[in-house]
């Protein structure tokens, strides 16, 4: 009995896991094709441009941590700031590996931007009532 509850843990770990990296990827994607239509349609300047993407990657990390947080219903910041983390590292692993190179300007930026809008996300998904339940 006891090698059947772990397996139910692990596939769990494995379901929020999924949820969170679903939800970031549809989060980012989403935005990003509504910011995209919105530049070409207003031909807007190169600075929106860094400004939306910097608001699709913050909406990412938000609905991450809240997916994420709302299945575990504990520790929400914490939860929050973990996923804001592994975030954070895989854009900079991404950025590295398409970019060609470490881009130092406006890492700790980033990095800020990403853990605040992941820990309100964590907050935010724990605090939101529990449905189907």
């Amino acid at each position: 009995m006891r090698a059947n509850n772990a397996v139910h843990v692990r596939r769990e770990k494995i379901k929020i896991a999924l949820s969170g990296v679903l939800s970031c990827a549809g989060a980012i994607g989403i935005s990003s094709l509504l910011f995209s239509l919105m530049i070409t349609a207003a031909d807007l300047p190169q600075g929106a441009v860094v400004l939306m993407s910097s608001v699709s990657l913050c909406a990412g990390c938000f609905s991450a941590a809240y997916s994420v947080s709302k299945r575990r219903r504990r520790k929400g910041m914490l939860t929050g700031v973990f996923c804001g983390i592994v975030i954070f590292f895989a854009a900079v692993f991404l950025g590295i590996i398409f970019v060609k190179a470490f881009t130092a300007a406006g890492v700790f930026t980033k990095l800020m931007m990403i853990l605040v809008c992941s820990a309100i996300g964590g907050i935010v998904g724990v605090n939101s009532p529990a449905k189907f339940r």
